[in-house]
């Protein structure tokens, strides 16, 4: 019986790169003069191990030997590996003619093996199914490059990835890469035109190629290559922004984008706070499923949707920007490497577009706020988001209702900018989260605030003072969580995980069960 090869059952799960993984991908990149993504190469370098281990599998083996097959001929004196005892070595001892009524002429061969067994087999025997010629390795699932990616792709890429990024010899733009060495030359002049270009459309985004093709750059080289080069010169200049989602490279001169996508807002901010997140677990759980916060990860494991409705806090609001929260982050273009992704917004209708940014590493969504007042909209205020019908395009809708006067929470700034809660009633025609919504009558007075507070107030007598003028609204006092969330984050922008966790250390406040608290003065 032929035993086929086979290399450790940990090969993969143990993978590192090499210095002669380097060596291939660098040969393979200059071959193809095509840059290629991560995952291209990864399948490049499994395609390369395998045959490597194979030859070297292959080749130890033959060097031990020639490997025994019953056809073969053999004298005393030879040495062979037999693959039915897991490819021990031995030596032919004996040769003699065989009898077997079944068969033809054959000989019989004694072999004596290293560990000094002696055994006995046929040789020259033409008609045998162990004579036909098999491949050694086939059997072996860590051979085969679909098993291995399906199987280990996540953690090799990411394995990749750390490796390739400490190269020195290669670089990457847009996730792709190629040596530095046959990279073309761009000088400042073709940047100093490409600035020209761009400020020509108000900023951009432009492709690549259209870009190449204003400043009329002109190289010997394939296209591919002038691409790229082009493409690493420009992220390497400040003035430009690369801003495409993953697979394509859009660029766009950065001192116009909006600043509030350079820079993230005030009323975005937050420092975070240590505290044990397990403790408020499960009261964040009982959240309403329209609240969303871009500084949380309670829905990191949400079912995938391809439309959310996000409940406006104001923060959120004041900006015209939305949480990237992990549910949201799944509807929003992302991109392999580009800080700031440029998209744009269709409205429900198709009617109107208009831009939109994503800040992936401050996680948010910027474009809305003039969206927001055209519309009637208030913190509180319900928005649906889903993907649109082509790449890049992103479907806003607000939930609209009959024009009504409702009683609202209303935020007043009193004379020594003091922030008083009054129930006051409000004209609206959009739908709204009865617990967060908020009127604010004087957005500009609120805002300057946000400018002269600098944050020197605890966040724990926020949360108390928050907490004095809500109960002022209920006769009973009891004040549900996400009031108190949509509430505090007015004057201070905070996750409501902390806002839980103090809520249930804090002396002076009861948990009333579910997500209700009061002040423990009203106990009696």
């Amino acid at each position: 019986m032929i035993k086929p090869l086979k290399i450790n059952k940990d090969y993969w799960e143990t993978f590192q790169v090499t210095d002669e993984d380097f060596n291939f991908l660098n040969n393979h990149l200059l071959d193809i003069e095509i840059p290629q993504s991560s995952q291209e190469l990864l399948s490049a370098v499994i395609t390369n191990r395998i045959q490597s281990e194979k030859d070297t599998l292959t080749s130890k083996t033959e060097s031990s030997g020639s490997i025994y097959i019953p056809k073969g001929e053999y004298k005393k004196g030879d040495k062979l590996v037999f693959s039915a005892f897991n490819w021990e070595k031995g030596t032919v001892i004996n040769v003699r003619d065989g009898f077997n009524p079944e068969f033809n002429i054959f000989k019989v061969i004694q072999i004596e093996m290293e560990n000094g067994d002696k055994h006995e087999f046929a040789s020259n025997l033409e008609n045998h199914i162990l004579s036909t010629p098999i491949d050694l390795i086939s059997d072996d699932p860590n051979f085969d490059k679909d098993f291995v990616l399906k199987n280990f792709s996540e953690d090799l890429a990411i394995t990749l990835e750390k490796s390739l990024e400490k190269n020195k010899g290669l670089v990457r733009i847009a996730g792709a890469w190629f040596p530095r060495a046959l990279l073309v030359d761009i000088n400042a002049g073709h940047l100093n035109l490409a600035e020209a270009v761009l400020e020509e459309v108000n900023g951009g985004p432009m492709k690549t190629r259209d870009l190449i093709e204003q400043i009329e750059l002109k190289s010997d080289t394939n296209e591919n290559l002038t691409e790229f080069s082009f493409n690493l010169a420009l992220q390497d200049d400040k003035r430009f922004d690369e801003v495409g989602p993953a697979g394509e490279v859009l660029w766009f001169l950065k001192a116009l984008e909006p600043q509030d996508v350079q820079e993230q807002p005030l009323m975005l901010e937050y420092s975070p706070i240590d505290y044990d997140h397990k403790k408020v677990g499960a009261l964040l759980s009982q959240f309403e499923g329209d609240v969303f916060d871009e500084l949380e990860t309670w829905d990191e494991k949400v079912e995938l949707k391809d439309e959310i409705i996000v409940s406006l806090i104001y923060p959120h609001w004041q900006t015209g920007t939305l949480p990237l929260s992990k549910s949201l982050s799944r509807l929003f273009p992302t991109a392999y490497e580009a800080p700031r992704v440029r998209f744009t917004f269709v409205e429900k209708d198709g009617k109107s577009k208009f831009n939109g940014w994503v800040v992936r590493e401050q996680k948010y969504v910027y474009g809305l706020r003039a969206w927001y007042q055209e519309n009637g909209l208030i913190p509180g205020s319900l928005v649906k988001v889903k993907t649109g019908k082509k790449p890049g395009e992103i479907i806003v809708e607000h939930i609209k209702s009959r024009q009504t006067k409702e009683w609202l929470k209303t935020v007043l700034i009193g004379s020594d900018k003091g922030i008083v809660f009054a129930m006051l009633k409000q004209s609206i025609n959009v739908a709204f989260n009865e617990r967060m919504a908020i009127a604010i009558p004087d957005p500009q007075a609120l805002q300057q605030l946000w400018t002269d507070d600098k944050k020197q107030v605890p966040l724990e007598n926020i949360i108390l003072r928050t907490m004095r003028e809500l109960a002022k609204l209920n006769p009973q006092g009891h004040i549900h969580a996400q009031e108190i969330y949509a509430a505090v984050n007015i004057t201070r922008r905070c996750p409501p995980g902390i806002i839980i966790y103090f809520l249930i250390n804090n002396h002076e406040i009861a948990h009333s069960g579910d997500l209700y608290f009061h002040f423990k003065e009203r106990e009696n």
